[in-house]
């Protein structure tokens, strides 16, 4: 019996694979008991678990009872799809209580087929298959009982996102995808650890109503009116903007009309994610994959994310005196005791002859009501590269190539933040700053101290 998971995850790769555009995803805050309003005592136990390879997998413990008023138990295991998961069941049959664990799993046999669909975070439709007398098909509904402790489910993918996952913006343009069509455009995705962004903004269009293709797949519409027109994505999702239920990053991005692609990303894509819902997914190795992933005190729970002293509330985060409002936030004596003064500091980024071509700089703007700070580069391969500061890792720029043909990359932090920046919690000043491309600087200098 302790093979069993190892011998059911091998199953669920022979069912047959679905796609249907979904309204929210199934992340690890779906994790809990979930009750049969219509029937006496009975539900599932569902758990959103990882396979070592990564994989996003659901493992569900049936309790219900057979013809003869017994207590009968199934479970099901399967892959997560959007807000659909379709498992395989399985009964465990002919064993005693507390019997010795034996090898193989003869007494663990396949008894049909289980799906869930979700219509929100909190209720959802059963529908199972199954071969036994007494059981055989029907659906019925199910209802929230249980979260994972200090956790928000929003049905976006931020919700997986680990509570550790370095702050990252990036930013990709969009060109003419046929003859004739003359405007442009970009996409920027921006992920921290309580909200995953993405936005797809477009100029010069004729004016009328568009789809998003992520992928290949319509994600949304985009309306252009006078020329302009942007659709915001979020994760938890705010007004104004559109739930994100998938992850953008290594796809490319196309805006279509009724005749095919208008504006395509063409070969750039945002960087991370490329194993959508496995190891890359939300940043870090810890997402969708790894110890901290699945539940647990780390995210979704615990007290660093969605809740408890350190994110989302309580003194350190999102109110309080430290952060997000009061005197210690937006800059100031008590913000990390940094004072930044009123100097403009703006310095050239020495090249180290990996790229000839590259430059870069690194500005600093003090202000009386807020203090901003970049790192630009230019003339570098397009891709994504690591910013070092006083050897601390604090974001990624995305360099991507823009409609005059150069390639150029930015990081913006502030403080206090607004949208589309990192906040400025570090001071830059006297420390040594690093562009790197994997481990290998291409940019540096030493950031005046005034």
């Amino acid at each position: 019996m302790k093979k069993l998971l190892v011998f059911i995850a091998v199953a669920w790769m022979l069912l047959p694979a679905f796609s249907m555009a979904a309204d929210l995803v199934v992340t690890r805050n779906f994790t809990g008991l979930w009750d049969q309003p219509e029937h006496e005592s009975q539900g599932i136990n569902l758990q959103i678990v990882n396979q070592v390879s990564g994989d996003k997998l659901a493992v569900v413990y049936w309790y219900t009872y057979d013809d003869d008023r017994k207590s009968a138990w199934y479970m099901g295991i399967g892959p997560v799809d959007g807000d659909r998961i379709e498992m395989l069941l399985y009964e465990a049959s002919g064993i005693g209580f507390l019997q010795s664990n034996e090898p193989g799993n003869e007494q663990v046999q396949e008894v049909g087929i289980m799906e869930i669909e979700f219509n929100s975070c909190n209720d959802g439709t059963v529908t199972f298959t199954t071969d036994i007398a007494g059981v055989g098909t029907g659906m019925f509904p199910i209802e929230r009982l249980t979260d994972l402790h200090n956790s928000r489910c929003s049905g976006g993918i931020s919700d997986d996102t680990p509570p550790n996952v370095l702050a990252t913006e990036q930013r990709i343009g969009l060109m003419p995808a046929r003859n004739g069509i003359t405007g442009s455009g970009h996409a920027d995705f921006e992920e921290r650890a309580d909200r995953t962004e993405f936005s797809v903004e477009v100029e010069d269009l004729a004016d009328g109503n568009y789809r998003i293709y992520v992928a290949g797949e319509d994600k949304g519409g985009l309306v252009v009116n006078l020329g302009i027109g942007e659709t915001e994505f979020r994760s938890p999702v705010e007004a104004g903007k559109v739930l994100l239920t998938f992850d953008p990053r290594g796809s490319q991005i196309e805006i279509r009309d009724s005749q095919g692609a208008v504006l395509t990303s063409g070969d750039s894509v945002f960087g991370g994610g490329d194993d959508n819902g496995g190891d890359d997914n939300g940043g870090g190795d810890d997402n969708g994959g790894g110890d901290d992933n699945g539940g647990g005190d780390d995210n979704g729970g615990g007290d660093d994310n969605g809740g408890g002293d350190d994110n989302g509330g309580g003194d350190d985060n999102g109110g309080g005196d430290d952060n997000g409002g009061g005197d210690d936030n937006g800059g100031g004596d008590d913000n990390g005791n940094t004072d930044f003064g009123t100097t403009e500091i703006e310095v050239d980024l020495d090249n180290t002859n990996v790229y000839p071509a590259a430059s870069g700089d690194a500005r600093l703007r003090p202000r009386a009501d807020r203090v901003d700070f970049s790192v630009e580069i230019e003339d570098v391969p397009a891709g994504s590269y690591q910013l070092r500061i006083g050897g601390d890792v604090v974001g990624t720029i995305q360099a991507v190539m823009m409609q005059d043909g150069t390639i150029e990359g930015e990081l913006e932090f502030r403080d206090p933040v607004e949208p589309g920046k990192i906040l400025l919690d570090f001071d830059p000043r006297g420390q040594q700053i690093d562009v790197l491309e994997g481990t290998t600087v291409i940019l540096q200098t030493l950031f005046p101290s005034n």
